[in-house]
């Protein structure tokens, strides 16, 4: 008996036990890292490396480029949280979880604290008021559970679920710390005082007045008039040497009617949108690259000073991490957390002197507006717009001292009798009263009921915690804006495309012409004529005029093609009008030597100018003396609406016309 020794094959490993196949997890890719994939290809890097650094397939990277389009879409407004696209879900809770979203942003963005506890909370009471709206008929329940949040938690990979806010009085040991480690780096790096930097960003109200005033009552019953609650976000800095940064402004909008015939490259600050006029770390990166650097660059070529810069920031959302390694000039240092208030020299006097010149500025605005247009204070304030704020931040900013920017650096340098020396004392309070004092003095001349204690309310102003109505009143807004924005996008599109259309219209396909090529020719032959008679060396004349006759060899070969063809047409039955200055046979000027010249060498083609250049008496002439020497016989259309041949020919009048010698030749060569 035969017997098979094939080896069967092995068992199929449960995929349940150890040794079996694991299933692979899907990994999810936030949006950040998507742009970060999307910005290496646009630099130049293929799809092959970048699978490779990031440890993804080679198909991933190449349907995240696929799909670039809307994943820039996604990530606008985005806070630095990695948000990833999800599949659309609906309800009540898919609701909520867009306000409570909003609410975590806006927290972040206020250094208000965030915690599992509160974003709980909050969920149930935003859950608790879209009920309500929505009537008895509604049934859907939500408890906000521990897996909820799990769930929320990967959907919008929020991970920060212990964010503390900064308190008002700060942690002193982690600033005392901090002094000693920035004297450090300082002296370490022998930093000039003009070359140590710090920047920090602030809301302000713009349209916002003391609460007391009948201004801020009627726009606050005003029904879906929200003004006062309107806000930019202004990035200010300066070094300590007392220079003061361009202002970076970001509104809400881009399309604003404001803007329609200005141009926001000409405005006296830097000016960027985001749908919630916060700093973004995508507009962190554009402030650093686009705005900081070149015009710090600019600043030390006009100090003479090296460009190496140390500069300061406050640890915030908004602001990326890894902004020490984009310039290699420069050095960026991070506060503590919870030491902004003791360190951060923005926050020293600087804002809350800005914030106040502002005030002050948009008075004295009021006050000349309604002595020269004879307007009320309400009617000034209903046109007040986005570019009048632009005017009066501008206005503010260069009010600020030198002394008061120097000022702010004492509290944050340890080195700081070192650096700023012979500085006068700087106190901000007392600097802030003296501005004060003047903005009552504006409000007493419009009439306005405000005390001192209203004006430093509104100064020191920050909004707090946004309520329920807040939310939903922000998501309206921001939905209707983006309705509005892409209209705008679409009408600028059509205006782009009808622009193409008519530049494509407008450009005219390249052609030769024989009147054009005459022409060319023409001013060839003067040139030539006016070099020959400088130029005393006539082998170097003779030279350059034979070079410059198989230069334009090419073009006199298309002349003679277009000579024929308009020849043969003629003669083909096609009557055509003839201009009475007819069109000169192209060649160069004939080269007069009085020298005998070799019987082989290369002899160039004779040629007149233009009719209109030709002498009378060219026979007699000097300069043709030698180069007309016969009569060729051409026609002259009399009438060009002729039918038969017999009637054409006597339509035709005989002209005599001089030709140079040459084309007499190759004319008749051609005959035979």
């Amino acid at each position: 008996m035969f017997i098979s020794h094939t080896k069967l094959p092995a068992k199929r490993k449960n995929a349940n036990t150890p040794e079996g196949i694991r299933k692979k997890q899907r990994k999810v890719i936030s949006l950040n890292l998507k742009m970060k994939i999307i910005k290496a290809y646009a630099d130049g890097k293929k799809v092959t490396n970048i699978a490779r650094e990031e440890g993804l397939a080679h198909s991933t990277i190449s349907a995240i480029l696929k799909d670039k389009e809307r994943i820039r879409e996604a990530i606008k407004g985005s806070s630095g949280m990695n948000v990833s696209i999800t599949r659309q879900r609906k309800g009540l809770i898919h609701e909520m979880e867009k306000l409570l979203i909003l609410w975590i942003e806006d927290q972040i963005q206020k250094r208000l604290p965030v915690s599992l506890l509160l974003i709980q909370n909050k969920a149930r009471s935003i859950f608790s008021t879209l009920k309500e709206r929505a009537g008895e008929e509604c049934t859907e329940t939500f408890t906000a559970s521990r897996g909820w949040f799990i769930r929320f938690q990967q959907r919008f990979h929020f991970q920060k679920t212990h964010t503390s806010g900064e308190t008002a009085t700060g942690d002193e040991e982690a600033a005392k710390r901090f002094l000693n480690e920035l004297d450090g780096i300082i002296t370490e790096g022998n930093y000039f005082p003009a070359q140590i930097f710090s920047m920090d960003e602030t809301g302000l109200y713009w349209k916002r007045m003391p609460e007391r005033t009948y201004i801020h009552k009627e726009a606050q019953a005003m029904p879906g008039c929200k003004s006062f609650k309107d806000r930019v976000t202004v990035l200010l800095g300066g070094n300590v040497a007392g220079f003061k940064l361009k202002p970076f402004v970001i509104y809400k909008s881009d399309h604003c009617c404001m803007f329609k015939n200005v141009s926001k490259t000409a405005l006296p600050i830097h000016y960027r949108s985001d749908p919630k006029a916060w700093i973004t770390p995508i507009l962190f990166d554009d402030w650093f690259m686009n705005c900081f650097i070149p015009q710090v660059k600019e600043y030390c070529w006009q100090k003479g000073i090296p460009f190496r810069i140390l500069l300061l920031l406050s640890k915030a959302p908004g602001h990326p991490p890894d902004l020490d390694s984009l310039h290699p000039h420069i050095k960026i240092v991070y506060l503590p957390p919870n030491t902004s208030v003791l360190l951060q020299p923005m926050s020293q006097g600087a804002i809350s002197a800005f914030k106040a010149y502002y005030l002050h500025e948009v008075f004295i605005k009021a006050l000349a507006t309604m002595e020269d247009e004879s307007i009320t204070l309400s009617e000034f304030w209903k046109s007040y717009n986005i570019l009048d704020c632009i005017e009066n931040i501008v206005a503010a900013w260069q009010s600020i001292s030198v002394k008061c920017m120097q000022g702010i650096w004492k509290k944050c340098l340890k080195c700081f009798a070192a650096l700023a020396d012979n500085l006068e004392e700087f106190d901000p309070h007392q600097n802030l009263d003296e501005i004060n004092k003047n903005i009552l003095t504006l409000t007493k001349s419009l009439d306005l009921e405000v005390e001192a204690e209203d004006v430093k309310s509104l100064i020191a102003y920050t909004e707090g915690e946004l309520s329920n109505e807040d939310l939903i009143e922000l998501k309206e807004e921001l939905e209707e804006q983006k309705v509005v924005e892409e209209e705008v996008e679409k009408e600028e599109k059509k205006e782009e495309r009808k622009e193409e259309v008519k530049k494509v219209v407008e450009v005219q396909p390249k052609t030769f012409s024989l009147r054009r090529l005459a022409s060319v020719f023409s001013g060839v032959n003067k040139i030539l004529s006016e070099l020959e008679s400088m130029d005393p060396d006539v082998e170097r004349f003779r030279r350059v005029h034979w070079e410059m006759r198989e230069i334009l060899k090419c073009y006199r070969e298309i002349y003679e093609e277009k000579r024929k063809e308009s020849v043969e047409s003629r003669h083909s039955g096609f009557v055509k009008k003839v201009v009475s200055s007819s069109v000169p046979v192209p060649s160069l000027l004939p080269f007069r030597s009085t020298v005998i010249e070799h019987p082989d060498d290369p002899q160039p083609s004779t040629s007149y100018a233009r009719g209109s250049n030709v002498p009378e008496n060219s026979e007699n002439h000097e300069s043709f003396k030698g180069y007309i020497s016969d009569v060729m016989f051409t026609v002259i259309p009399k009438n060009t609406m002729l039918k038969s041949p017999k009637q054409e020919e006597e339509a035709f009048e005989i002209v005599k016309v001089k030709i140079p010698m040459d084309i007499k030749q190759e004319s008749d060569g051609e005959a035979n």
